[in-house]
């Protein structure tokens, strides 16, 4: 009878073992994959503007330029980005170009034709004031039904759900078609390498899940 007892406990014991071991491998295999999860790269098709959103400088816009003379768009769309203490610098004679500026300055060197080039007003600071400002500026351009957008692969896949989110508010269908930048040294595989990556993966997820519990209610 002890022996029976003692064999139980025993069996009872390796399965427990046995099954934190899977939830810990699994949850390895989970956080190791987030790289991939937040990386939204989508078949690369023709759309009829490219979007390029705010952050990083120069890789989105190399990216949007080399996407343009490819093809895949015939306008470049940027938001103007929030302009704080702007105006304390004009007071001071201060004069340095914006985001938004420095990015068109590129694209034009690249040989951009500057009629192609589109900046809507916006004040944004955020991917949800990007995409808001976009749904507005498509709700008065019944032609355009496909947007490209560019950003920052790690944000790529949020970037893409708040559009469509955004969007899906409008009395049409625009089709959203996610290209990171290749320009980017972001790796989906193996960002757990470097320090800056793994910054970006927890930042991302971070703001991921606030999209999916508060922001998507905002749009």
């Amino acid at each position: 009878m002890m022996y029976t007892k003692v064999k139980t406990r025993k069996s009872k014991f390796r399965k427990l073992i046995s099954a934190i071991l899977i939830v810990a491998i699994s949850g390895m295999v989970y956080i190791l994959s987030m790289g991939q999860i937040l990386t939204r790269e989508d078949e690369l098709k023709k759309a009829d503007v490219i979007v390029v959103l705010l952050g990083s400088i120069p890789d989105r816009i190399l990216q949007a330029v080399d996407l343009y003379k490819d093809g895949y768009g015939d306008k470049i769309i940027k938001v103007e980005t929030e302009k704080i203490g702007n105006e304390v610098l004009i007071e001071k004679n201060v004069n340095v170009a914006l985001q938004e500026e420095i990015n068109e300055a590129i694209a034009l060197q690249l040989g951009v034709p500057e009629e192609d080039i589109i900046i809507l007003e916006g004040n944004a600071k955020s991917t949800q004031d990007e995409a808001v400002k976009i749904r507005d500026f498509l709700s008065s351009k019944p032609e355009i039904s496909s947007i490209m957008l560019v950003t920052s692969k790690s944000h790529s896949f949020r970037a893409a759900a708040i559009f469509e989110k955004a969007l899906a508010k409008l009395d049409k269908e625009v089709r959203v078609i996610s290209y990171p930048t290749k320009y980017d040294p972001f790796d989906p595989g193996k960002w757990y390498q470097d320090r800056n990556q793994i910054e970006q993966v927890i930042f991302e997820t971070i703001k991921l899940l606030n999209f999916y519990l508060r922001e998507q209610f905002w749009l």
